[in-house]
């Protein structure tokens, strides 16, 4: 018995040999999943996830890049305004007063810090999705398994009166 952990579902593969066993284990999933984004859910079989991993941090990472440029640009004006640099002064921002300047670097720096937690939570689902898709491999999604509803009667006795009722039944293979 594994210390600290559910143990790995193992799944039985016939062969013309023999019976071999292979583990999927959801450890593995996340500890790929950790190493490299994606991994796990190709170690799954989850293939099609892999675009949507990238697409998601390749857009916060844009975000990130994007912000903060901004925000060094902003930061370097209101800085050289404080510092009594006016030759480092950019022209294009010779309309702006020094609080804008400093609200819009105070913008850019907010956007790029919550484009850095979305990139973080990206990871994480990441993670959580790997696990889930691990644990989950081997459970029977097929049409077999059916949720049916379903109109009860109890007739009256001499003791008790009727009742009407609703039945749940829950049907596995």
């Amino acid at each position: 018995h594994k210390r600290g952990g559910a143990e790995p579902v193992v799944e039985n593969v016939h062969t013309t040999d023999s019976i071999l066993q292979k583990k999927h284990n959801p450890k593995v999933a996340v500890a790929l999943s950790a190493v490299l984004p994606g991994a796990g859910q190709i170690y799954n079989k989850r293939w099609w996830k892999v675009p949507i991993i990238y697409a998601g941090f390749g857009t916060s990472v844009y975000f990130i890049c994007r912000f903060s440029q901004r925000m060094v640009i902003y930061r370097t004006e209101y800085r050289n305004r404080m510092q009594e640099h006016f030759d480092l002064l950019d022209p294009n921002l010779a309309n702006y007063d020094d609080e804008s300047v400093l609200s819009m670097k105070k913008y850019y720096q907010r956007n790029m810090e919550i484009a850095v937690a979305a990139t973080a939570i990206i990871y994480v689902l990441n993670l959580i999705d790997a696990a889930v898709d691990a644990h989950l491999f081997y459970f029977d999604i097929s049409d077999d398994l059916s949720l049916q509803f379903a109109p009860y009667l109890q007739p009256s006795t001499f003791s008790q009166p009727g009742s009407l009722g609703l039945t749940f039944a829950f049907h596995l293979k």
